[in-house]
């Protein structure tokens, strides 16, 4: 008997070997993919984050006209390790059988083709990717299999993780919620309070990081400008051509005045008569326009023409105006909320659903979410609280896509795994309760 399961499981090993070969293969045979972030990352623009900035110039500097190929290689190795390594976690911890680790690990290998590419694609997704499985697979240990000397590696993890893809800052704090609902009663032992300090601590540390980063190269010990600037793309979307003189600021609602011009000229406003389907589509497909092309630029070559103090270095006169156009928006983004908010959450509804392809499946996870959120409050179980993590992580995410952007697929993909695996534990809770 033990035979046999040695041999089935050395028979699944090299399985998952020639697969792993296969995509590795198709990664570095396939051509490196170029995109406006691309260009952003190796000019170091203020408004990129750290991890990638330093891991794409280094490659650069090291490598000269060849980094590409060693990047795109660098991601596959990197994400497949992660694809693997969080691949057992999961057939552990759920228990899968055969059929459920077929699809598994199809969810997992599918980032690596067409559409997404991001092996190819030269942008913080090649390493983000693996990143976010390893610090799932690693906080997971760490809540469910008591392995509280893992926490130094899930600090490493989650900053490198925050410095390549800022949208996943609130992670570590679902891991804190949850493992204070596990431990709860005995919160107050040294090594508990221990852990969730870290785990919300740890925040603190990126934040402090980002912005030192910043001091360093831009002058400026500011967070990176580019939330805000996103998430007012929404409202300004939906605004009315007078809402400019809602903003006291004279600078801010110039800008905002000369943005909302631009944006008529450019027929990029809400439109009349349309369904909410229809008003988010094209603002889906638009975001790059309004946002990017419009807004930011606006901001950035207005702050660009004002005089600067003489004192300024070039980095500081350089990037000035990239901070100074997020502070604006972050006024935009509150005020045209508060103003539109009707419409806003009209939007950031089909927002979020869009990302979830169909209302039933984002309703489905908020169920769960509020299902297992009451019964790991009141009835702990372990399989209540895996409940509660995935739905909280898949929210989530969804929420703050759908806040600061638009729910395309670059920026959802990473929970498409969490999302089978939450379907898997509730059809297993299920078998149990009847």
């Amino acid at each position: 008997m033990e035979y046999q399961k040695n041999k089935y499981l050395t028979k699944e090993t090299r399985f998952l070997l020639i697969l792993y070969c296969g995509v590795f293969l198709f990664c570095i045979f396939s051509d490196p993919i170029y995109s406006h972030d691309t260009y952003s990352y190796l000019k170091a623009m203020p408004y990129r984050q750290l991890g990638y900035v330093i891991f794409l110039k280094s490659f650069s500097f090291l490598f000269g006209l060849h980094f590409d190929v060693v990047v795109v290689t660098i991601h596959a190795i990197f994400s497949l390790f992660g694809v693997h390594f969080f691949y057992k976690k999961a057939t552990s911890l759920f228990n899968l059988n055969n059929l459920y680790k077929f699809f598994i690990i199809a969810i997992l290998l599918f980032p690596f083709f067409p559409p997404l590419l991001i092996a190819n694609n030269l942008c913080s997704e090649g390493l983000g990717y693996g990143l976010y499985l390893i610090f799932i697979a690693i906080g997971v240990d760490i809540l469910f299999n008591n392995k509280q000397e893992y926490i130094k590696y899930y600090i490493i993890v989650f900053l490198g993780l925050v410095f390549m893809r800022s949208q996943f800052i609130i992670s570590t704090l679902i891991f804190a919620g949850v493992y204070f609902l596990i431990h709860r009663k005995y919160i107050f032992k040294r090594k508990h309070l221990l852990t969730i300090l870290v785990m919300c601590g740890v925040v603190l540390i990126a934040s402090l990081t980002e912005r030192s980063y910043h001091k360093l190269k831009d002058g400026f010990f500011k967070p990176t400008p580019l939330g805000y600037t996103s998430a007012s793309t929404a409202p300004i979307y939906l605004s009315d051509s007078t809402d400019y003189l809602l903003i006291e600021d004279k600078d801010y609602r110039e800008i905002l005045k000369i943005s909302f011009d631009t944006l008529i000229k450019k027929d990029l406003l809400l439109k009349a008569n349309e369904t909410p389907k229809q008003d988010y589509l094209f603002f889906h497909n638009n975001l790059p326009k309004i946002c990017n092309q419009t807004v930011r630029k606006q901001g950035v070559e207005y702050y660009l023409k004002k005089e600067q103090p003489k004192e300024w270095s070039f980095n500081q006169a350089a990037s000035y105006p990239y901070f100074e156009t997020e502070a604006a928006c972050k006024v935009y983004t509150f005020t045209l909320i508060r103003t539109n908010f009707g419409k806003w959450l009209q939007l950031f509804y089909t927002n979020i659903t869009h990302g979830f392809y169909t209302p039933l499946l984002f309703f489905f996870v908020v169920i769960m979410f509020f299902f297992s959120l009451i019964k790991t409050t009141f009835y702990y179980k372990r399989s209540y609280a895996i409940l509660f993590l995935l739905s909280s992580l898949i929210l989530s995410n969804a929420l703050f896509i759908a806040f600061a952007s638009h729910s395309i697929q670059r920026y959802l993909f990473y929970n498409y795994a969490l999302l089978f695996l939450l379907f898997i534990s509730t059809i297993k809770l299920l078998k149990r309760e009847q």
